[in-house]
């Protein structure tokens, strides 16, 4: 029979990084997720690493854990942060005294600030209104959730943990009030098999409540959807938040070439209600207009939405979204509901996951009777690349792509140049808004460097490929055809692969059709016609 002693269910940042504690700390341990790494709300958040100051005037002890999380994951994770810093910036219609309040805040939290005047804003972020009565700097920063994901889960399995992807938990195991083992199917195979396990951690998220049902447990989840908008270019240097009570859309900041407008807060019944409609679109735009008044000029190329899994006690009534706790509780069902052996980990934001993992990994051992410290906090997910590895690239590679290279893969990147050296074709260059290469992309599906991918847009959550502001309609052919020419897939398999990854894309672009975009969608509709519908 095969057995292990604990079961992560969850491939988002939180469960990657329980499973790679869990691998530290010498607990043997499976993941199973049933989609890709980062599919469900990690992929779907705008990668804000929160300085804390957002939190610093209604929740000061999750303010003070998001700057103490931010100092440690740019120690750790520096290859999947842009350090570009933030700014809050007061408008004249605001309320003056929420100033007095952030201020005192963050200086309790231990949130470093330094007051800007409006020239000093607009020569940093120029796109800024000139309605600016007071601004501060804050130590935020952006943060790629799929380079970070796949750190942690490639960390984990080299210390002999096992992740396995599009895998469903189809039924946990108990037998007497006692966690015995899980049930799974491989959804790509259709395999079915059984797992004994000592411990189930629930790292589902928003799916969190289904799956504690599968032993009985009720767990009072919100599922708060909130809206991000994308624009084909980078809008400001860095985060910039409007200084007010938190509300909806006052936060844009860059990823990669692009620019990131969020969010609302609306809850849903289903955690896959993902949907965006035009209006939502149009109210995301005008929310931004006061504090960015160009922005309706400006040329969106996606729209998307994430859940956030808000967690409310059996003893309180549930809110609107933006009244709802973003802390994180760990519950042990064994005290709260008589079921040894199953734990959930719910709430919580992407940058405390860190310490979400540690709280969680500290139980399970205090269970297993392990004696042994968390040393996620100082173990370097991914070293960045060598300077001569990096001088080595420019021989084959244009700079532009030598930096974005050398950033996602770090100290891997002698991999790629190896598989370069041997055969020179594989510098292609697939995607040119990521500079992602035909190595990088048979890295990836080979699981050289990160747990596999088996689908274009699994490439994709690997290297940014088709996130850039084609969004896919060039470098998605180019990549089922390398992957094809790989011998990986054949004919049929490679042009499911293509329509399956371009309706994905095309899901994010079928309702804004502003501006500019729409010579976008009509070149799409030119280019692969009915594979869109």
């Amino acid at each position: 029979m095969e057995r292990t002693q604990v079961v992560v269910i969850g491939g988002g940042c939180t469960g990657t990084g329980i499973l790679r504690d869990l691998a530290l700390r010498g607990i043997p341990a499976i993941l199973f997720e049933k989609r890709d790494l980062a599919y469900g709300t990690t992929g779907r958040c705008h990668g804000l690493l929160h300085s804390g100051a957002r939190y610093s005037v209604r929740d000061i002890d999750a303010a003070r854990e998001c700057i103490e999380e931010n100092a440690i994951l740019k120690q750790i994770a520096a290859c999947c942060i842009e350090d570009n810093g933030g700014m809050f910036v007061h408008l004249k219609e605001d309320d003056e005294d929420y100033v007095k309040q952030f201020v005192k805040g963050c200086k309790n939290a231990g949130i470093e600030t330094n007051e800007l005047s409006p020239r000093e804003v607009h020569e940093r972020e120029p796109n800024v209104t000139t309605k600016i009565t007071r601004a501060y700097s804050v130590p935020d920063a952006y943060i790629d959730v799929f380079q970070l994901t796949a750190a942690n889960a490639q960390d984990a399995v080299n210390l002999g943990a096992t992740v396995k992807t599009y895998t469903e938990i189809t039924k946990i195991a108990v037998k007497n009030r006692k966690v015995q083992g899980v049930h799974y199917l491989d959804t790509l195979t259709g395999e079915e098999g059984y797992l004994a396990c000592d411990i189930v951690i629930n790292a589902a998220g928003p799916w969190g409540a289904f799956v504690a049902a599968q032993v009985g447990v009720e767990v009072n989840i919100v599922c708060n959807r909130g809206g991000l908008v994308v624009f084909n270019k980078r809008i400001t240097h860095g985060a910039v938040n409007k200084l007010k009570i938190p509300g909806d859309c006052d936060l844009i900041l860059p990823g990669g070439p692009v620019s990131i407008l969020g969010t609302t807060s609306i809850n849903v019944s289903d955690p896959g209600a993902t949907d965006v409609n035009p209006g939502e679109i149009d109210y995301m735009l005008d929310q931004a207009s006061a504090m960015f008044p160009e922005i309706k000029k400006a040329r969106i190329i996606r729209a998307y939405s994430g859940v956030r899994p808000l967690y409310i006690p059996k003893t309180t009534s549930a809110g609107e979204g933006r009244e709802i706790s973003r802390n994180f509780v760990l519950i042990d069902h064994q005290e709260e509901d008589g079921i040894a052996g199953f734990v959930s980990i719910l709430g919580g934001k992407l940058t405390i996951y860190r310490l979400m993992a540690q709280v969680t990994t500290d139980l399970v051992c205090h269970k297993l009777g392990v004696n042994k410290e968390c040393t996620t906090h100082e173990r370097i997910l991914k070293g960045v690349a060598a300077k001569s590895s990096l001088e080595e690239a420019r021989k084959f590679l244009p700079l532009p792509a030598v930096e974005k290279v050398g950033h996602r893969l770090g100290h891997n990147l002698p991999l790629l140049l190896e598989k370069i050296k041997k055969d020179p074709l594989q510098a292609e260059i697939l995607c040119e808004c990521e500079f992602v290469t035909r190595a990088e992309l048979e890295l990836v599906m080979e699981g050289v460097i990160t747990v596999p991918a088996h689908t274009i847009s699994d490439i994709g959550r690997r290297t940014r490929l088709g996130l850039g502001t084609c969004q896919g309609n060039f470098c998605g052919y180019k990549a089922m055809v390398a992957v094809y020419e790989k011998g990986i897939w054949q004919g049929e398999q490679a042009r499911a692969q293509l329509s399956n990854f371009l309706r994905d894309r095309w899901k994010g672009q079928e309702m804004i059709p502003h501006g500019k975009q729409n010579q976008q969608l009509a070149l799409s509709y030119q280019l692969y016609g009915e594979t869109l519908k």
